[in-house]
């Protein structure tokens, strides 16, 4: 079994229940325990003070794993989720209102920590009920958190890879970007070693403007990931529509700012369906997303084996202004 049923366990965590064991912080739960024991019988968990390992025992496994990466629960941190506190402004007089979000995260370690780690991402909420109505969000971001899991997969069932690979699924995309700037603010590990991020957003119908198959990459030449994922088989090509400054309008870019080649993929940023009750699986072209997704999977693996990193071209970096 390879390491990344502990990814799942991550990903699947808001979905599955409270109940868990912790060691160091950072939670395994139980469910993902019992469902695994070939895992915890693995020579891993062996001479690890328990003839039958446990939860604790597969808890403290995954601990030392992280931690040789310099992964540690952040501040505002439990388990596989992250939360914090923002405060946002209001009108006097109106009364103020409690929410909560949450980040999604796991890893895939590699054999090398001092390789960097490569961030692939979505966001996982929309926009609920709006008026009454119920807006699904299938493609805006469904469609996007559903990559991030088969990504995820894929590049676990192959050999070890060099560097690792950090999974999140933001919260709040919707609401002011609110899960990837905590994210930032906040991250599990040092920025400066992420060495690049790719988010996936809206990959769930493909705009005529693009080439048959392609997605859009969101500042596509700011830097020379695009390039370089394409150079090795990416179906990913420029935004037709720069005067949308859709680069600014994702997670990547609360990642840019601190500095992290970060960009986002689409496949029709001005689908009809956009924020509308349409947005629904019966609106997905499920044959180009899937070709999409399995165009980036031995690219992706060539930038978590590779020495190379992306990097900023000239005037591409963005900064706060």
């Amino acid at each position: 079994m390879r390491r990344l049923e502990y990814v799942y366990a991550a990903l699947a965590a808001v979905l599955l229940g409270t109940s868990h064991a912790s060691a160091a912080g950072w939670v395994v739960r139980p469910e993902w325990v019992r469902a695994h024991e070939d895992f915890l019988a693995s020579p891993q968990l062996r001479g690890r003070g328990s003839a039958t390992p446990d939860e604790a025992v597969a808890a403290a496994y995954v601990a030392s794993e992280f931690e040789a990466y310099g992964l540690r629960p952040a501040p505002g941190m439990t388990g596989y989720t992250q939360a914090g506190q923002i405060t946002l402004p209001h009108d006097k007089g109106t009364p103020a209102q409690t929410a909560e979000t949450t980040n999604a995260i796991g890893f895939l370690p590699g054999t090398d920590p001092k390789a960097g780690i490569l961030l692939i991402s979505a966001h996982l909420d929309h926009l609920g009920v709006v008026n009454g109505t119920i807006m699904p969000g299938a493609n805006d971001d469904a469609s996007g958190t559903t990559a991030v899991l088969e990504l995820a997969h894929a590049l676990a069932a192959g050999p070890p890879l060099k560097r690792g690979i950090l999974f999140v699924c933001y919260g709040s995309e919707e609401f002011g970007g609110l899960g990837s700037r905590y994210f930032g603010e906040h991250p599990p590990i040092p920025v400066k070693s992420i060495v690049a991020n790719l988010e996936l957003e809206m990959i769930g119908a493909q705009d005529a403007k693009l080439p048959t198959g392609y997605l859009m990459m969101t500042g596509f030449d700011r830097s020379d990931f695009g390039q370089m994922l394409r150079s090795k088989g990416a179906l990913v090509t420029t935004d037709p529509y720069p005067e949308l400054h859709f680069f600014q309008r994702s997670d990547n870019y609360s990642l840019a700012l601190k500095g992290i080649v970060a960009h986002t993929v689409s496949g029709w940023a001005t689908v009809p369906t956009y924020h509308q009750p349409t947005d629904t699986i019966a609106n997905l072209d499920l044959a180009y997303m899937t070709r999409a997704i399995q165009s980036l999977i031995e690219p992706l693996r060539f930038v978590a084996n590779s020495n190379e990193k992306p990097h900023w071209l000239p005037g591409g970096q963005p900064h706060e202004k």
